[in-house]
């Protein structure tokens, strides 16, 4: 089942400090066709693209709210970074939000340099879920045109994790390949896997992070729970959280 973006929310600071948002916005916009809201702290609107409606926030606090009483789709998030005086909300405000809405959340760092979207990492581990992320990725490689890269990991070191995960990274590489999809693949084992994917990222000048958010009774993944929140808060880059309520209602399956 393909993924669809109906309606899609962005919480920003204000039009002007920080383009980022918006103009990934645009681009998700543009290919899913989506009503699209803005959440500012400001209520200047000049610099917001034709068609977009805007909501004044009182406070960060009002983004989940808002966002649950539209059932949009997916809430981008605008992330303060070194520079204060750009982003709308903290990493650790970013994660608790992540955790109140539930749902797909693309956190994006307000970096005076921008991002290259030209490569998009897909992290996978040795838990049964980590495959059910790819359809996202696949999506969001669609609207900007990138390269899937896709990282096995794991903290053992083990012959057994690495037979799974080698198998998993088969599976999706095979699926990314039937969607007509660039991609390309790597393993590293051992360490912490947050760290593992970031500096693969860093490696590799990716320009997003396709996660899962939270560990449920049969979630297992490292990129869920206190591993998704260490993502969000220590990538440069933007990333896109899964939560599994996601997975239920696109029938996100290999």
């Amino acid at each position: 089942m393909a993924i669809t973006i109906p309606s899609f929310c962005v919480a920003t600071k204000d039009t002007i400090s920080c383009q980022i948002p918006l103009q990934v916005a645009q681009k998700i916009q543009s290919y899913f066709g989506s009503k699209v809201t803005v959440f500012s702290s400001s209520n200047n609107n000049s610099g917001l693209p034709s068609g977009y409606n805007m909501l004044e926030l009182a406070s960060v606090k009002d983004i989940g709210k808002n966002f649950k009483s539209l059932e949009s789709d997916l809430l981008i998030l605008s992330l303060i970074g070194s520079d204060a005086s750009r982003g709308l909300v903290t990493p650790v405000e970013a994660n608790k939000i992540i955790d109140h809405i539930e749902r797909l959340v693309l956190t994006i760092p307000c970096n005076a340099e921008g991002f290259n979207f030209s490569k998009i990492v897909v992290p996978i581990d040795s838990s049964f879920e980590t495959r059910q992320k790819v359809p996202y990725a696949v999506a969001m490689a669609r609207v900007f045109g990138s390269k899937l890269c896709v990282i096995g990991v794991s903290n053992d070191k083990g012959k057994d994790s690495e037979v799974v995960i080698n198998n998993y990274m088969r599976q999706v590489c095979n699926n990314i390949e039937e969607k007509g999809l660039s991609f390309e693949s790597e393993i590293r084992l051992g360490g912490n896997p947050t760290e593992q994917v970031l500096d693969y990222a860093k490696d590799i000048h990716a320009g997003m992070i396709v996660i899962m958010t939270e560990q449920e009774t049969n979630f297992t993944s490292f990129f869920s729970g206190k591993y998704s929140q260490q993502m969000v808060k220590s990538s440069n880059i933007p990333v896109l959280s899964i939560h599994p309520k996601d997975l239920i209602v696109s029938d996100a399956r290999l």
